[in-house]
């Protein structure tokens, strides 16, 4: 049986990313800034009006130098090993996306990786963020952006890009889109971890 998938209240999770940002002392421009995020779509998820997918609440985390934890619950995946059907699946309330963590943490890990799925007429929020992402289309039609070009990926096809890169993706089609990503951004530190963020 599948592991039922972790929520985090849009209204509660959007006032402790407020409470972080006032915390710190910046202002919605001055984090939008750093975590290249729209003001606008800053400020709806702080009323707990958008909900963020994980990548971006993941940037969000960076930005204010905290680990994606504490907004999120996240379950410490143990040894090396993950066995389909019993694997940690992770949803943000309000969010139509469901992730399925494929990958595990130990020292010097330097990259994460989820099976996404992707609701039909889904589209992403816009980032840009340090280090390399990496997508294989397993169903579905995915709309990758990257910069100003547009491709379209069907089962099989792979995309390889630098996360500097402004990005985003979309489920154009009527039909559920299944990704697995892998990326050097650090989706799943938790509180506690002794190693800092890495790019």
């Amino acid at each position: 049986m599948a592991v039922a998938a972790r929520k985090s209240t849009t209204s509660a999770l959007g006032a402790m990313i407020r409470h972080a940002r006032q915390r710190d002392g910046l202002t919605l421009q001055e984090l939008s800034a750093k975590c290249a995020l729209s003001v606008g779509f800053l400020s709806l998820v702080e009323r707990g009006l958008a909900s963020p997918s994980l990548g971006s609440l993941a940037v969000i985390a960076q930005a204010l130098a905290l680990p994606i934890s504490t907004f999120l619950e996240v379950d410490a995946a143990q040894g090396a090993i993950t066995r389909e059907g019993e694997r940690s699946r992770i949803a943000i309330e309000g969010s139509p996306l469901d992730y399925e963590r494929l990958s595990t943490v130990f020292p010097g890990q330097s990259f994460d990786a989820v099976r996404i799925h992707v609701p039909p007429g889904y589209t992403s929020e816009t980032v840009c963020h340090a280090g390399e992402e990496w997508i294989y289309v397993l169903a579905g039609e995915l709309t990758q952006r990257i910069n100003s070009n547009t491709y379209i990926l069907r089962p099989g096809d792979t995309c390889h890009f630098r996360g500097e890169a402004s990005h985003s993706y979309a489920n154009d089609s009527a039909e559920p889109l299944t990704l697995l990503w892998v990326g050097t951004m650090p989706v799943f530190k938790r509180a506690g971890d002794s190693e800092a963020f890495h790019p």
